[in-house]
């Protein structure tokens, strides 16, 4: 499994401790800062996998780090950590693409779970790309065996219809996986939306 990297944003060092420690016990490593300002040039300029930001912080607040990573093409799970019982504000962190939010104060399985679901969005993204690279494959065998591209998949490659029965089983189950995400609300409709129409592309 891929490694996990986050970025963890609290003007509470002992807050940060905790997530912290529970991430390195997941395995994770991470990176800490104290100002959202400060982690955003570092979000931009490195690779991270998740961020985890307290929504009441020094200067730009957790939401402000959001719409900063969103306007700056920054597509990284992040999970806003709130102590003010603001439901409105959580509402609108997911409204604005947040992958989840913990309320203060959270126990360690909360952020367990948290990681445990970017794991499965690593998976999944996976899983996809491996996919649309077969798929790739076949439509250059297609182009070799001289047949049109545009043709629609189940006419194409008649002489090799267990291929193409196999392909197109393996892009029906792999949509059917990211159905089944999205129910367990472990993707956004959009990422459904989205990864779908990779699928189809790539067979139509």
């Amino acid at each position: 499994m891929a490694e996990v990297r986050a970025c963890i944003v609290d003007d509470d060092d002992s807050i940060l401790d905790i997530i912290e420690q529970i991430l390195e016990e997941e395995g994770v490593t991470s990176r800490r800062f104290h100002l959202a300002e400060e982690a955003l040039a570092s979000i931009v300029s490195e690779r991270y996998d998740m961020v985890i930001s307290d929504l009441i912080l020094p200067g730009m607040s957790g939401l402000g780090l959001l719409e900063a990573m969103s306007k700056a093409g920054v597509d990284v799970p992040f999970v806003l950590i709130t102590g003010y019982a603001s439901l409105d504000s959580a509402i609108e962190a997911v409204n604005k693409g947040a992958f989840s939010y913990i309320k203060k104060p959270f126990n360690m399985e909360e952020i367990r779970i948290v990681v445990r679901k970017v794991r499965q969005r690593q998976d999944l993204v996976e899983k996809v790309r491996s996919l649309t690279l077969e798929l790739e494959a076949l439509r250059e065998r297609m182009k070799t065996g001289g047949e049109d591209v545009g043709t629609p998949f189940l006419l194409a490659q008649p002489m090799q219809p267990v291929h193409s029965s196999l392909d197109m089983n393996k892009a029906l189950a792999a949509i059917e996986y990211l159905g089944r995400l999205k129910n367990d609300g472990l993707i956004t409709e959009s990422e459904f939306g989205e990864y779908k129409g990779k699928i189809l592309k790539r067979i139509v």
